[in-house]
């Protein structure tokens, strides 16, 4: 996913909300059941699932940056910059991110804590098999390790965490907390550009023997 496609996809996801909103009954008990235990959860999962690729492309263009970061801005060849790939891809997890963090001076840009929460939600839903949220988490949102969470597509309290964290009232939606999410990964991608003297990549002229089949 590229940000430049981040709004098509959460228009979609918003399309839907507003299909399921308008086919609820008019019984408002009914109503209010359909849309607690089945349409909002449903709707808030699809808005975790883009927030967990969003989190994706953030380490894409992080790797990116931190491979091209090391000349001053010059330029350097598609042959220089693959080989910072690989460098930096041969290391262990841990080693690579201590890198990149250092390369790039992530912890001083725009936005940084907002960037962790979301690392450390992608992490949660991805490895945890009950989707509950972890410590990293919920310290990341200033939640109380102490209660008992839902699983996180249907935590109240985890929602309400995820919105003010990206400055957002205690009701906000997940449609609404992913594109205030969007807004501030694109300042803090920007930003790192900025703090950073990335050097362009000369790719050269591209032969169809390079095309992927």
């Amino acid at each position: 996913m590229e940000l430049t496609d981040a709004k098509a996809y959460l228009d979609v996801i918003k399309t839907e909300e507003q299909r399921r909103a308008e086919r609820l009954t008019d019984h408002p008990d009914a109503a209010y059941d359909q849309w607690l235990f089945h349409d909002a959860p449903f709707i808030n999962e699809l808005c975790i699932i883009f927030l967990v690729a969003l989190r994706h492309h953030i380490e894409r263009r992080l790797i990116f940056f931190a491979a091209c970061a090391a000349d001053g801005a010059k330029p350097i060849t598609k042959q220089e910059f693959f080989a910072r790939m690989k460098e930096l891809s041969g290391l262990k997890k841990n080693a690579k991110w201590d890198e990149i963090r250092k390369r790039l001076t992530l912890e001083q840009c725009a936005h940084y804590p907002v960037i962790e929460a979301l690392r450390h939600l992608a992490n949660a839903y991805k490895h945890d098999p009950n989707l509950e949220p972890d410590n990293p988490l919920l310290k990341s949102l200033g939640l109380d390790l102490n209660l008992t969470y839902a699983p996180i597509p249907e935590s109240g309290e985890l929602q309400e965490g995820l919105g003010m964290r990206v400055g957002l009232p205690a009701n906000a939606s997940y449609s609404e907390i992913a594109t205030s999410f969007v807004e501030r990964v694109q300042d803090f991608l920007d930003d790192v550009r900025a703090r950073n003297a990335i050097s362009p990549v000369k790719w050269g002229r591209v032969s169809m023997l390079d095309v992927a089949h």
